[in-house]
């Protein structure tokens, strides 16, 4: 049996025998779209998963792909951001302003390219977007001057910014909510792979043929991931690859009564999209997201250089060690949603399994980062990143899932992504500079760390305690 919560969330509650039903939707879909009304057909869909092949697993397979792509190309600069600063003799804040060149114009575009995914769909906004960002990686290894760098992130930020949205639209379309963390967790965990590829790639690129070649090399890879998702993504019911029984199930589990991948539904209008902004709950999550994205971009900008001046290790052993956190971090990525679905199938609504999650993860984040701030030793002050980038990615999965579970309507769930990390990409922007700023201004990396704590502390107070209602249809 399944009964609606008050805030739109719905808990599986036990049958008559007193055993926890599983958390599949009691409304299921025929191939052709139709309410299945009948138990004995829902229970031979919903009850367990399709044998053979699980195609929409490759779906993920190649959004994963994506997104290693996007954070090799993101996270090179602050790679060579030490041999850069050398090179063209800037300091701290003016590499600060080169790091969040990127961050700006990524978080505006995500407010057009939400509302342009849900309109358009993700193939489309995807392959030009991943083909872009290719092109100005590869130019990236020809730049000669701040301004040339400042210019080419902004133009990374701007074609990066339909990746996510893109993302978690195909991944609603193509999974049951009880799968749909895990799902959204392993393509999140490939950030943290991205990450954890890019300090020891590109310090092996840089090594053997220099910074510039380093840039050439990495935009190279995303040519390769743009094949495949061309090749790979179609929506579930236009799909030849997808059999009946698995388009049946992925439906099962779908709270809509017009599935996620149908296009017959009228699109999303731009007064329907600017009326997302007069609701509580997308403050809330802007406010959130701005917190928690700050800490991550602590890290993609200035770990390799913390561990360089701060903690004293060489340019080379740096380039591994900082790959440590981003490792932990992969792991921590899967763990959340993992825990976040595993909460849903015990009963817990899916709307609270998410929101429980990224505010745990904020909390022991705080704790960790301050206990960073407060180590007295470099192997003390390593583990304690790579714990706290572990707690971090805990939140990281059940951050992007939360979009799909605050809204009562797919057709908008790229937007509300997307302007969930419009929020998060204005922290984003603010870390790199304002670190630089508490560097110079107070000589070290403690301040800096101590802010990223409390900040990870706010985040986790504000999906924990304040978002409590779900996005009004």
């Amino acid at each position: 049996m399944v009964r609606p919560e008050s805030e739109g969330g719905f808990r599986a509650a036990p049958d008559n025998n007193g055993a926890k039903a599983r958390g599949i939707w009691e409304v299921a879909m025929s191939f052709d779209g139709q309410v299945i009304s009948s138990a004995e057909q829902i229970a031979a869909v919903a009850g367990s998963r399709p044998r053979g092949r699980n195609f929409r697993w490759l779906i993920i397979g190649a959004i994963t792909l994506l997104v290693i792509s996007n954070y090799l190309d993101r996270g090179n600069l602050s790679v060579a951001a030490p041999l850069i600063m050398h090179d063209l003799g800037i300091s701290n804040t003016a590499m600060g302003v080169m790091l969040s060149a990127f961050v700006w114009p990524y978080a505006l575009m995500n407010l057009p390219t939400g509302w342009l995914v849900d309109r358009f769909g993700p193939k489309l906004l995807m392959s030009f977007a991943a083909g872009l960002w290719s092109i100005v990686s590869v130019l990236t290894g020809f730049a000669s001057s701040v301004a040339q760098f400042v210019g080419l992130r902004v133009a990374l930020g701007i074609s990066e910014a339909p990746m996510f949205p893109g993302a978690l639209k195909a991944t609603n379309a193509w999974f049951p909510k009880h799968e749909k963390a895990l799902a959204t967790s392993i393509y999140i965990a490939a950030t943290q792979l991205g990450l954890a590829l890019s300090p020891p790639l590109a310090t092996m690129l840089m090594v053997k043929f220099g910074w510039p070649a380093m840039f050439i090399i990495i935009g190279l890879i995303g040519f390769i991931a743009v094949l495949g998702w061309l090749v790979l993504y179609r929506e579930p019911e236009n799909h030849p690859w997808v059999s009946r029984e698995e388009l049946a199930y992925i439906r099962s589990g779908q709270s809509d009564a017009t599935a996620p991948g149908d296009t017959t539904g009228p699109a999303l209008s731009i007064r329907e999209w600017a009326d997302l902004f007069r609701q509580a709950p997308i403050w809330i999550m802007i406010a959130g997201a701005f917190c928690l994205q700050y800490v991550f971009w602590f890290y993609i900008s200035w770990l390799p250089t913390y561990l360089e001046r701060e903690q004293h290790i060489s340019i080379s052993r740096a380039g591994v060690l900082a790959a440590l956190p981003f490792v932990a971090g992969a792991f921590g990525v899967l763990c959340g949603g993992k825990v976040s679905d595993w909460l849903v199938t015990r009963g817990v609504a899916p709307f609270v399994a998410r929101r429980a999650v990224v505010a745990a993860g904020g909390f022991l984040t705080a704790c960790t980062m301050l206990a960073t701030a407060l180590s007295t030793n470099s192997t003390a002050a390593v583990l304690l990143l790579t714990l706290g980038m572990f707690t971090y990615s805990l939140s990281s999965g059940c951050y992007w899932a939360l979009a799909t579970e605050v809204v009562r309507t797919s057709r908008t769930v790229a937007s509300v992504s997307s302007i969930q990390n419009f929020g998060g990409f204005l922290g984003g922007a603010c870390a790199p500079v304002a670190t630089g700023i508490f560097i110079d201004r107070f000589g070290g990396f403690d301040v800096a760390i101590m802010v990223t704590a409390v900040l990870a502390l706010i985040s986790a107070a504000l999906y924990g305690i304040v978002l409590r209602r779900r996005v009004a249809s």
